[in-house]
């Protein structure tokens, strides 16, 4: 996806609240040098997730971390797990599980820090995981997805954040009444809060999907590195990817990859303009390569 100006402020933010939580001390260092990044890097055909990519890079260079929401992760985890079971009923008393449970990972995607949302406290979510829900999809393409799925030999799901990872299980366990293969796909190295192997520890994902694998390297999204190897092999041969969160959109949305059933909330205008949908809403968007909608 390309860049766009309120893409800059974002940014600048999260790396502030990186550094507040890392070591404050280095605040105005770390301000400073994506600054300069954002000057040299932004401009027309600037791809948001390769800028942002970049960004953190140095942010976490500067910070000595490889890892600063180390402990919002886990956090955001516990609670979640704490709310599986009512996620888990609403599944199961759902007329269409599996649209029920594509909503109940979506509303995980609420959780994303230092982006100006109201919830940069995995807590939030405790108080606000039924309204969540009850605001359901405002925009659902689980009918077109699910009419792929029938007829898929491997979905590629491409894992997000922790905490959302959890209600992951729902979505997967849903898809694994298809007779596809499924791969997860979790981050190779930590990279804002994004779900790694260590992450899964304990969640039985192993007992779930085929096969567990690590989107190489560091990287918003998916890097383009990636998308030109082996990893990006998998995901052209796929029936289905399935596409968690808006770093991934941001990364593949402008590539040959499809057809890809992006997930997620829409918490910033640049990424509800770029897919026609309206800002604040839980959407399961299907498009083919290109960025054609499908159907």
């Amino acid at each position: 996806m390309e860049m766009r100006p309120e893409c800059v402020p974002c940014l600048i933010g999260r790396v502030l609240f990186e550094a507040k939580e890392a070591d404050e001390s280095k605040s105005t260092e770390t301000i400073k040098a994506a600054s300069q990044i954002l000057g040299s890097l932004f401009g027309p055909g600037a791809c948001s997730a390769t800028v942002a990519t970049r960004v953190h890079e140095e942010i976490y260079r500067i910070l000595d971390t490889d890892d600063p929401y180390k402990d919002l992760k886990r956090r955001s985890n516990e609670i979640s797990l704490e709310l599986y079971r009512e996620a888990e009923r609403f599944v199961e008393d759902a007329d269409d599980p599996l649209q029920a449970a594509f909503l109940c990972s979506i509303v995980g995607n609420i959780l994303d820090f230092g982006i100006g949302t109201e919830f940069d406290s995995p807590e939030l979510l405790k108080s606000e995981f039924r309204n969540l829900l009850d605001q359901g999809l405002g925009h659902d393409d689980t009918s077109e997805v699910r009419a792929i799925l029938e007829h898929s030999e491997e979905v590629v799901y491409l894992a997000d954040n922790c905490g959302e990872i959890v209600f992951d299980r729902l979505a997967l366990k849903e898809i694994d009444r298809f007779d596809a293969r499924i791969v997860l796909v979790v981050k190779e190295k930590p990279i804002l809060t994004d779900a790694t192997m260590t992450d899964l520890a304990g969640l039985g994902m192993e007992k779930i999907v085929d096969e567990i694998v690590e989107a190489p390297g560091f990287a918003v999204g998916i890097s383009v590195e990636a998308l030109n190897g082996a990893f990006g092999k998998q995901l052209r041969k796929a029936d289905l990817v399935v596409a968690k969160g808006m770093a991934n959109y941001e990364a593949l949305s402008e590539t040959d990859i499809g057809p890809v059933a992006y997930m997620l909330r829409t918490k910033c205008s640049p990424v509800a303009d770029s897919l026609g949908l309206s800002k604040g809403i839980n959407a399961v968007r299907l498009l083919k390569k290109g960025g054609v909608h499908r159907g």
